[in-house]
């Protein structure tokens, strides 16, 4: 489902963006979108910090799950 846009930022080069927000899998998180700037798919909503630790986690599952598969 599209839930309108949102700032993404990138793992692999720290680029923040904005791009449309669209659910993972029926759950409350969204689908990494790819980076304009070095094409990575390794991202995720909202700014990277140390308070964002936990949802980093879960995200670097999703980016293995699909490197894996080679998406």
């Amino acid at each position: 489902m599209h839930l309108g846009f949102t700032i993404f930022t990138c793992d692999e080069c720290g680029k923040r963006f904005v791009a449309p927000n669209i659910e993972y899998l029926a759950t409350a998180l969204s689908m990494p979108m790819q980076c304009p700037k070095c094409g990575s798919m390794h991202t995720m909503p909202g700014i990277m910090s140390g308070v964002l630790n936990f949802r980093r986690s879960i995200y670097q599952k999703i980016w293995k799950k699909a490197d894996e598969k080679g998406d």
